[in-house]
């Protein structure tokens, strides 16, 4: 079977403002594609453009719009590879496509777990501090790969994990003095492992909070 004739670029019309560009073929078939897709490609009137060109120039154009929808979805807050991935992937994206738009965002530096999950640990060790079973729990739902999110807790010993957990318990210890003693340590326990303590780290918080018989 014969190649298919190339067709001849007939006109270059921008259009929505010049957000977008129709490229018109000899034969009235109009593509809409991005300016830069187009100036990538080389495209001018007059061209011949052949099958596999037109259908590497629409892949091209794929491309380009999910990396600006997910450059419009990072621009409002930090996301996950996963997260953008759900949201592309919900608007009508290629699969295909939203990987490699993702591994291009991820080379550039603006899709980064690794960081994101340190800056989570940092926010989440704050003024509030969680323990690291809730920090790993939060990140898993962000979809997070549980490597990265063990190397963004390697910092979260026991000894540090001890020091938050005296530093999230303070407080409620405090509430909890005017309680029957071993009520009130089964509160503080509870308190602990529910802000994702360990029971290492809650036995001895408990115990340094409300000292007393076991």
């Amino acid at each position: 079977m014969p190649a298919p004739t190339p067709r001849a670029i007939a006109a270059l019309l921008l259009q929505e403002e010049g957000r977008s560009l129709a490229v018109v073929l000899d034969d009235g078939e109009r593509l809409l594609v991005h300016p830069e897709v187009a100036a990538e490609a080389g495209l001018r009137v007059g061209r011949l453009v052949t099958v596999t060109e037109i259908a590497s120039l629409l892949r091209s154009e794929a491309l380009q719009r999910a990396r600006e929808s997910a450059a419009r979805c990072l621009g409002r807050r930090s996301r996950t590879r996963a997260e953008v991935r759900r949201r592309l992937v919900r608007e009508g994206h290629d699969p295909p496509v939203v990987e490699e738009a993702l591994d291009l965002l991820t080379r550039r530096g603006w899709l980064d777990d690794g960081e994101l999950s340190r800056a989570w640990v940092r926010s989440r060790t704050g003024s509030r501090p969680m323990g690291p079973q809730r920090i790993a729990a939060e990140l898993r739902r962000r979809g997070v790969e549980r490597e990265v999110i063990g190397e963004a807790l390697e910092g979260l010993d026991a000894g540090r994990e001890l020091e938050l957990a005296l530093a999230a318990g303070r407080e409620k210890a405090a509430h909890l003095r005017r309680e029957e003693p071993r009520e009130a340590r089964r509160k503080l326990a509870a308190a602990l492992r529910r802000r994702g303590f360990r029971w290492e780290a809650v036995a001895r918080a408990v115990e340094a909070l409300l000292p007393g018989e076991e």
